[in-house]
């Protein structure tokens, strides 16, 4: 089945799966001293068969970073996702990412 037809029950599962996945992850990056926050659908609710998911790093061991995405992918199988480093933000754009932002425990 194509991920554009998928059903409303479908649709349901596979957000339920990534916020289930996210917050597992996240509670994993936490363990190793990554804050990591959920901005774009999955955050906003408008989460849909196209979406992928939204990290953005707000704090982040040196020796780690650019190490997390391997993370990532591992802990969100089967779905895309992105991850955006507040550090590397321009100062005059952080403000679009921080209004935006929900920790993965207030995702429903």
């Amino acid at each position: 089945m194509s991920i554009a037809v998928l059903s409303d029950m479908d649709l349901g599962a596979r957000r339920a799966s990534a916020v289930s996945l996210t917050k597992q992850l996240v509670a994993r990056l936490a363990d190793i001293g990554v804050d990591a926050k959920i901005f774009g659908s999955l955050s906003s609710g408008k989460f849909n068969a196209q979406s992928d998911i939204d990290l953005l790093v707000t704090e982040c061991p040196r020796h780690l970073k650019y190490k997390i995405e391997g993370l990532v992918e591992d802990g969100l199988p089967g779905f895309r996702f992105d991850v955006v480093y507040l550090d590397e933000i321009p100062a005059h754009r952080r403000h679009r990412f921080l209004e935006t932002v929900t920790d993965a425990g207030d995702l429903r």
